[in-house]
């Protein structure tokens, strides 16, 4: 059982809790996204399973220690955008071959078939792949549950966790008559210097996140939730293309930066 902030326990929090005594996360496959800002500017890649801490944050972590920030940043200037429904040419599709199962690879494969068969989401960014579909609409997903941040700004690795888990809900399913609270923040859970990942970087998230008391909010609430919110929204009639999602000061609220006190306050 989880005693949070406020001094409040849960009694179904030893059935539900994110985290279970051996360290694996409940639930079953998780899907996320690795961010990597630079300028206030977001590249993000999409993940669709395993990114879970243990999973993708540690190759991400990783990735990071073996490449350094000047490497990534180079990267990050060097990567192509491009759309999930833009077509992937024969040179695209040829090069990524090596990132699915083989059994999977095909001549007409999409950019959808083939981020969903990654094994890997974060080996086409260590191998520096020169194309990266543009997933930044995704922040404000529901089942967008683990956010990698490589912020280039700042030469900080962050971590944050929402979604689902934030329910602690203990399967991706549910009852189509489930009703879910307006909204649940967004939360961090942890913040180093990317020149220094401590090797004990994911314990430090889970004693974070465990000393939480995680609540629904009513984003209505918070001015820069509302502002993120309406930055979603806009995005719906543009195929969730917006360009104000790659804006971190636009929709930064869904990167979790906002403390528990400001969420409840901030309009009070």
């Amino acid at each position: 059982m989880h005693e949070g902030k406020h001094g409040i326990t849960d009694p179904f929090d030893d059935a539900l809790e994110l985290f279970s005594d051996d360290g694996e996360a409940t639930g079953s496959k998780k899907k996320g996204c690795i961010v990597l800002k630079k300028n206030n500017y977001l590249k993000v890649t999409y993940s669709h399973r395993s990114s879970e801490m243990q999973y993708l944050g540690e190759k991400v972590a990783d990735w990071v220690r073996s490449a350094g920030a000047a490497a990534i940043s180079d990267y990050f200037d060097k990567v192509e955008v491009v759309r999930e429904e833009d077509g992937m040419s024969p040179e695209q599709r040829e090069s990524y071959r090596k990132y699915i199962p083989s059994q999977l690879w095909k001549e007409d494969m999409s950019w959808y078939e083939a981020l969903a068969w990654t094994k890997d989401a974060c080996a086409p960014l260590r191998d520096g792949y020169p194309w990266l579909v543009d997933y930044s609409g995704f922040n404000g997903a529901w089942v967008n549950r683990w956010r990698y941040i490589i912020d280039l700004d700042n030469n900080e690795f962050i971590v944050v966790l929402a979604g689902l888990e934030m329910m602690c809900h203990p399967t991706d399913t549910y009852e189509k008559d489930f009703i879910w609270p307006d909204k649940v923040a967004h939360t961090e859970v942890g913040r180093f210097p990317l020149d220094d990942i401590p090797s004990d970087w994911a314990e430090q998230c889970r004693r974070r996140f465990g000393s939480l008391m995680i609540v629904a909010v009513d984003y209505s609430r918070n001015r820069e939730a509302v502002h993120s919110d309406n930055i979603q929204h806009e995005g719906e009639g543009l195929g969730g293309y917006n360009p104000y999602d790659t804006d971190w000061e636009n929709i930064k609220f869904y990167y979790g930066q906002n403390s528990y006190d400001e969420i409840m306050n901030d309009m009070e």
